[in-house]
């Protein structure tokens, strides 16, 4: 029994088959449950990774809307009208006074014991630095990475890296922000570790759930990159120096180090050929383009009076529009990897400038929702199409009137020349005085608010108000815009109770001096009467439309009498003497007439290069004379690179000039900054002071905020054997650059751009 028991079995094999298989599917239910678990734990790995990345994207936006409420919160608190001490918004650190701030785009950071004046609101920020202040697990946001905008300084100009300067800051934090940590109750200031942040308890609000740190920058103090900059070949001195458009500044008269240097033009015409490909109908191949030799596109395009250049046109050349930098990165990139332009030329550009074109004078409790268009002096030509009549009256309050020839009599009657009558924007009777308004005025109603500071039914100033308004005309029109009964290029203007004047250098109807022999009496066979003013000497005449309300400062003053003679002192419009009465011109007349427009650089920047590229190539004197050089428009504009700073309107050393002292209200202010800055200007006469009225009226704004918001949120949590600030576990992050453009008066939200930034 014991022998068959020990005998092996006939069905050995097929037993040991079946081992195998058991164990065979044992590894294989063993690899599957290794790979089950495996999966499951890098599935739990994504999906807490996602959760996180989610969390912090959540907290990013958050952060970024707590901001923006905070600047409307400043501009509720502030009110209107604003003052020189809150049109911009409050800056943290204030520079001290008669020296220029070490980061001039800086407006402030998310920093601890904020002391930032009202109203601005402080920043929540706890003490712990975003840079010299590590987390538990090792991370922190370096100067480098803080400054990859580069709209810091550098550190190091001689290369492409974006390491900022740290002097004139205190290390280790110098100016990198601190965090402001995030509770279930919202952003929590903490001056010291609480070990309430680390207590996960449902009923604790002031568990941390992450953190968040902010810089935000003076966007509307740059030059906007989709619009400036001057392609090769140029246009001429003359239409470059006339000015009109931001797309005119001199990049070139940007001093970009302390050794003096400024940008390559050929680098610049690189980066207009890109951005206005089929406008310029540029050839080549990227990134060597080239824009065609003309420069009239350019001009036709850039000098277009109602494109709001929000976006790029749809003009189409070989098969490819224009376009424009949709993002910062973009405009960094260009520069770092495909032009090799100065990366230094980055603190000074933009991408996101917007402002509401409307006045920042008020009329008390009229309303002013829109400046006067000077296109619209277009419509005022003698013997006007019937169709143009309504709007004439509309805007102007004007009626024409045919001449009438004259007759040897008897009785002798001279022609009365073809003229206009002052009838106001409603009605059809002569009037007598310049009536009050109280919504958007017409041309005189405004002339004389903004002269006299008047809004009443004003009798005592219709003669000059007219008699400027004439000149006004005559400036803009050229000497072919003649009556047709008399031959007279002046433009003559009657209202009951007498007749105001404009002024021409060379009118065919004048009898001393005239250009050529007349028959005297002129016109025959009796002469005219009411007859053209004696020319006055050295009197500047356009006889051209307008290219930007600086040149209204050409017209003449005419006396309160029956002869225009130039008194007061100056003869024509003043935007020279800091007390002027006519400044306001400057901010309630445009030559731009988008409602919504991009590029207009705030006249409030402290970016005085930036101020220099707006000056330079601007033209002293008509027609093309003395076009501002580099050192003339740096030291107008005060720049501090490479001399020292000399105070002048962007400036702050020579009292409450400069406008980081004494901060603009509006364009109006701009007067003030010609009287302090205009001597530097050639020999300094009144119209060559005035450049620097010419060049800024059309080109800057003071209303808008136009603001960069740099925002990393981080989510995380600080763990239970916490015991500082600095112990925060990072387990997600997100960055956004946020450009906004926020109305000053109204709080409005003009427009966004959210800026996802991944590095």
């Amino acid at each position: 029994m014991i022998y068959r028991l020990l005998q092996p079995s006939a069905r050995t094999p097929e037993n040991a088959a079946a081992l195998l298989i058991v164990l065979a599917f044992l590894v294989l239910l063993a690899g599957m449950t290794v790979a089950y678990l495996s999966r499951t734990g890098s599935d739990r790995q994504v999906a807490h990774m996602s959760f996180n990345d989610a969390k912090s994207d959540q907290l990013a936006r958050a952060a970024l809307d707590i901001v923006v409420a905070d600047f409307k919160q400043e501009i509720a608190t502030a009110g209107i009208p604003p003052t020189s001490s809150n049109i911009g918004p409050q800056r943290s650190p204030r520079p001290a006074p008669g020296s220029m701030p070490a980061i001039p785009n800086l407006v402030r950071r998310s920093a601890r014991s904020d002391n930032i004046l009202p109203p601005a609101v402080p920043s929540r920020a706890s003490a712990v630095n975003s840079t010299a202040d590590a987390s538990l697990n090792g991370r922190y946001i370096s100067l480098a990475r803080w400054n990859s905008h580069y709209l810091v300084p550098k550190s190091n100009t001689g290369d492409s890296s974006s390491d900022p300067l740290t002097s004139g800051f205190t290390g280790p934090n110098f100016w990198t922000p601190d965090w402001v940590v995030v509770t279930r109750y919202g952003p929590t200031s903490f001056n010291s570790w609480d070990s309430s942040l680390s207590n996960a308890r449902a009923s604790n609000t002031n568990y941390a759930v992450g953190r968040y740190a902010y810089v935000v920058y003076d966007e509307g103090g740059l030059c906007d990159a989709n619009l400036v900059g001057l392609p090769s070949p140029t246009p001429s001195v003359t239409d470059i120096g006339r000015k009109g458009s931001v797309a005119l500044a001199d990049l070139t008269g940007m001093k970009l180090t302390s050794g003096g240097s400024t940008p390559n033009p050929t680098t610049i015409s690189k980066i207009v050929a890109w951005r206005n490909y089929a406008t310029l109908q540029t050839s080549g191949s990227f990134p060597t383009l080239s824009p065609t030799p003309n420069a009239s596109n350019f001009l036709n395009y850039f000098l277009n009076t109602s494109r709001d250049f929000r976006s790029a046109a749809g003009t189409v050349y070989n098969a490819r529009t224009d376009q424009g930098f949709a993002n910062r990165k973009e405009l960094i990139e260009l520069f770092r990897s495909s032009i090799s332009g100065s990366v230094n030329m980055l603190q000074f550009l933009g991408t996101f400038s917007r402002e509401t074109n409307t006045p920042t004078w008020s009329a008390g409790t009229a309303t002013l929702t829109q400046r006067f268009a000077l296109g619209n002096l277009a419509l005022v030509k003698p013997s006007l199409a019937a169709s143009s009549a309504s709007d004439i009256q509309k805007y102007f309050g004007l009626k024409w009137i045919n001449g009438t020839s004259g007759n040897v009599g008897p009785p002798q009657t001279p022609a009365i020349p073809g003229h206009w009558q002052y009838v106001g924007s409603t009605g059809s009777a002569m009037r007598d005085r310049i009536p009050a308004f109280t919504t958007n005025p017409e041309f005189f109603q405004l002339l004389n608010y903004a002269i006299n500071i008047t809004n009443c039914d004003d009798s005592t100033h219709i003669y000059t108000i007219l008699s400027i308004g004439a000149a006004i005309m005559d400036q803009y029109d050229d000497d072919s815009a003649a009556d047709p009964t008399t031959g007279t290029t002046t433009t003559m203007i009657e209202y009951n109770g007498g007749w105001a004047f404009g002024l021409e250098n060379t009118d065919p109807a004048r009898r001393s001096p005239s250009p050529s022999p007349v028959p005297s009496p002129f016109p025959p066979p009796a002469g005219m009467l009411p007859t053209p003013p004696a020319a006055i000497a050295a009197y500047v005449m356009l006889n051209r439309p307008f290219r930007n309300v600086g040149e209204l400062g050409y017209a003449f003053r005419a006396s309160a009498g029956a002869t225009p003679t130039p008194s007061p002192n100056p003869k024509t419009l003043d935007f020279f003497t800091a007390s002027s009465p006519d400044a306001p011109i400057l901010d309630l007349f445009t030559y731009n007439t988008a409602s919504v427009r991009a590029g207009t650089v705030n006249l409030n920047t402290q970016n005085p290069a930036v101020i220099a590229a707006l000056l330079k190539s601007t033209i002293t004197a008509e027609p093309s004379a003395s076009p501002l050089g580099l050192t003339a428009s740096n030291n107008a504009a005060a720049s501090p690179t490479p001399a020292a700073n000399i105070g002048i309107i962007a400036g702050t050393s020579s009292g409450a000039e400069g406008t980081l002292i004494k901060p603009a209200l509006g364009r109006q202010e701009i007067t003030r900054l010609v009287a302090a800055a205009g001597n530097f200007i050639s020999s300094a006469t009144e119209e060559q002071k005035e450049t620097i009225a010419r060049a800024l009226a059309e080109v800057t704004q003071t209303r808008t905020w136009e603001l960069l918001v740099d925002v990393i949120a981080q989510s995380g949590r600080y763990p239970p054997t916490a015991t500082g600030l600095d112990q925060f576990v990072v387990e997600g992050e997100k960055r956004y650059w946020l450009h906004i453009a926020i109305d000053r008066f109204t709080g409005e939200v003009i427009d966004q751009e959210l800026e996802a930034v991944f590095e």
